[in-house]
């Protein structure tokens, strides 16, 4: 999102759309609504809805019988002078022009013969699309392109209801990050056109340098929302969120953090959290979280299964950012990405862009580390990691012992392609309030580092200790209190939750275990194993997130069976007002 002197709009919330190539008539019905209004479809020719915030300046037409949707924090203001230049790049296919524009971008520009959707590499934006003969749909919003109820895979719901950030329906297509997807009458093509090309940098670039670097390039990423007014961030006291704060702040920023806060005393990061704001002198409000009642809601509506722990607590705290008036709001999400490690071994330390120096003290801190010989040694192939035990496969899959066994299921790897579960808090909890949320880690410069620093540098054992993210506790070392850029080890954050399952079991048992739940009579949840599981407190302890996940998902089945009821009542009406 980086741009000398720009500052980031938030006013574009989404949108949605459809053409129909059969159709002689291309005049286009352009509304500019709301987040979430759905106006009905023309009779004839085709309709562009852009969704926005209040008081929100028109998305310019790029010319006559074209309009263009955009969906997302955007580089502003949009003149018609960028639209004209975002038109005439896709429709000229000058796609590297496009890649160039500064900022993040998603959306469609809609045209006489042809519609593009487009993604560039950074953002976060779902856009969707589906094609039923000659009528194509979009949408920022799955449920705006279903027919029926039940347009999802089955073995997708399984792996959901086992945590896996997995993409259920079967017949939409998300567009993915640095994606073009040109359709015309006769077909749709794909063009990637916006890659991630490594940051150019010396020869054995040392891990300080790396250190500075990305502060630089943090200071560029949160650069644009000075301009936004009083803006939050979500802060857990860790050091993602912790160096986003620091750049903002260091960038003249008017920044309030907002933490979530817990009487679990296992989980409680508030100390952390708190000593970051008083350092930096930032307003600093924790929001204790719900772990009763309310942490599982009949009332929700969601577009994707959450397949995680917490929906309750996004909705909490953003409840209490719509009251203190902020509409911009930030994270420390993609930290893991770009300074964490997926993989680590010899095979990163010898072949690696290092010093042959740095090479041999990291060689000795792997062999006083607590990995055996044998795995240090197997981690010269490029094949093999010391962090296997991290990727839940195998001995250390997810424990489902209240799922119906499904042979030849996938493995859960980890793809940020397409994030249902960052989706459905989006369409769900902060856009309905206005919300935007944005990822400054996230940005362009930032991964481009990430992609040319060797992996050795994602962590770094010594004296037995494997310290991770290196580079951005180095770049902390002198802008935060030692003990936060020092601090080893995690809490044990997933005890609320945990505690949760263990004192709600009839929750539990009522949601997914009736006879009528849905996931009952898919055949997904066995419901002799479940009794067992809620019986025994070990065996509640050993599948509490994957029961979570399965309240989540039956949850989302109920809405999703609610909205189609709705949807065939409205076809029907309108099939007896026309008769």
């Amino acid at each position: 999102m980086t741009g000398t002197g720009s500052v980031l709009v938030g006013d574009y919330t989404g949108c949605c759309g459809q053409v129909h190539f059969g159709d002689p008539d291309s005049r286009i019905t352009y509304v500019a609504a709301p987040f979430g209004q759905r106006p009905a479809p023309p009779e004839t020719g085709r309709l562009a809805v852009q969704w926005h915030a209040p008081d929100a300046p028109r998305v310019p037409a790029p010319a006559d019988r074209e309009r263009l949707l955009l969906s997302g924090p955007v580089m502003g203001p949009v003149t018609p002078d960028r639209a004209r230049q975002i038109a005439s790049a896709l429709k000229n296919a000058r796609y590297a022009e496009l890649a160039r524009l500064p900022g993040d971008l998603a959306g469609c520009l809609v045209t006489e013969h042809r519609v593009f959707l487009f993604r560039s590499a950074t953002s976060r934006e779902g856009l969707l699309h589906r094609r039923d003969g000659a009528l194509l749909r979009w949408s920022t919003d799955p449920t705006d392109l279903l027919d029926g109820p039940e347009e999802f895979d089955h073995e997708a719901i399984w792996r959901s209801c086992r945590g896996d950030e997995v993409f259920i329906y079967d017949n939409l297509t998300p567009v993915l990050p640095g994606q073009v997807v040109v359709v015309d009458r006769d077909r749709a093509t794909v063009v990637e056109y916006d890659p991630v090309v490594p940051l150019e940098l010396p020869r054995h670039t040392t891990m300080p340098e790396y250190a500075e670097i990305a502060y630089d390039l943090i200071l560029q990423a949160v650069r644009p929302y000075t301009g936004r007014g009083r803006i939050g961030i979500l802060l857990s006291g860790g050091l993602d969120s912790g160096a986003v704060l620091t750049a903002l702040v260091d960038s003249g920023a008017d920044v309030v953090a907002y933490h979530q806060a817990t009487d679990d005393p296992l989980a409680d990061e508030s100390g952390y959290a708190r000593e970051i704001c008083d350092h930096l002198g930032v307003p600093f409000v924790p929001v204790m979280m719900d772990h009763d009642e309310g942490y599982l809601s009949e009332k929700w509506e969601l577009p994707h299964p959450y397949n995680n722990i917490a929906f309750r607590w996004q909705e909490q705290i953003a409840d209490r950012i719509e009251r203190d008036g902020i509409t911009f709001l930030t994270w420390g999400r993609d930290g893991d990405m770009v300074f964490g490690p997926t993989r680590y071994g010899l095979y990163e330390v010898l072949h690696g862009d290092l010093r042959l120096r740095e090479k041999a003290a990291l060689c000795r801190g792997l062999l006083c580390s607590r990995f055996e010989s044998s795995r240090i040694l197997r981690s010269a192939s490029a094949s093999s990691s010391v962090l296997g035990d991290l990727v839940p496969t195998g001995d250390n899959a997810r424990a489902t012992d209240f799922l119906t066994p499904l042979p030849g299921v996938p493995d859960d790897r980890f793809n940020d392609a397409y994030s249902a579960r960052d989706h459905c808090v989006d369409l769900s909890v902060w856009r309905p309030r206005g919300i935007q949320l944005c990822s400054p880690l996230g940005d362009k410069g930032i991964r481009r580092l990430a992609a040319r620093m060797p992996d050795a540098y994602r962590l770094l054992p010594y004296q037995g200790r494997l310290i991770t993210k290196p580079v951005l506790r180095l770049l902390l070392s002198t802008r935060l209190p030692e003990r936060i850029w020092r601090r080893y080890g995690r809490l044990w954050l997933d005890s609320p939750h945990k505690n949760y399952v263990l004192n709600h079991g009839q929750v539990l048992a009522d949601l997914i275990g009736r006879p009528d739940a849905h996931l009952i009579r898919m055949g997904i949840v066995d419901p002799r194993q479940l009794a067992r599981v809620l019986a025994e407190p070990a065996s509640l302890r050993r599948n509490a997130e994957q029961l979570i996940c399965a309240a989540m998902t039956e949850l989302f089945l109920r809405g999703d069976a609610r909205r189609a009821s709705v949807t065939q009542k409205g076809v029907r009406d309108a099939s007896r007002t026309a008769g």
